[in-house]
């Protein structure tokens, strides 16, 4: 029978390391990514809606819009009102998809992710519109309040 063995100058070593992954692990909280958004089905019942969200700093919250570029109307930059607390971490969009294929003219996602960055109260407003001159403008617009503990 063969018996693995740490020679006894890295025993130390490896107890120090042990306890070092530990404590690390034990320290750093994760954070936390929530998702919150609204339908198309919402939307055609509310052009204006709010939320509301709790997060901690370093937490991330991903917000799921409708969108549908083929009509010239997409989400604009978030408005921000304390960017201190709540900073825009990514924005993309979902094309829409059936099976394998995408569908072309239906309604995709756009996705929002903010991050907390420091405590404290931040409103987010995202307008729909179509951003050329004569386009309509805040065809619908979502509110996140997000307060940052």
């Amino acid at each position: 029978m063969t018996h693995n063995t740490i020679p006894g100058a890295r025993r130390p070593l490896l107890g120090l390391l042990v306890i070092g992954l530990v404590a690390t692990g034990c320290t750093f909280a994760t954070a936390k990514v929530a998702e919150m958004g609204v339908g198309c089905d919402q939307f055609a019942a509310q052009k204006s809606i709010t939320q509301t969200t709790e997060m901690a700093v370093g937490d991330q919250v991903k917000v799921t819009l409708c969108s549908n570029p083929t009509t010239g109307f997409a989400w604009q930059e978030p408005e921000i009102s304390d960017a201190a607390a709540v900073s825009l971490a990514d924005k993309s969009f979902g094309a829409p998809v059936t099976g394998n294929a995408n569908v072309v003219g239906a309604a995709g996602t756009d996705y929002v992710t903010l991050k907390a960055t420091a405590k404290g109260t931040s409103t987010v407003v995202l307008r729909y519109s179509q951003p050329w001159a004569g386009g309509t403008s805040s065809e619908w617009t979502y509110t996140l309040t997000v307060t940052v503990l």
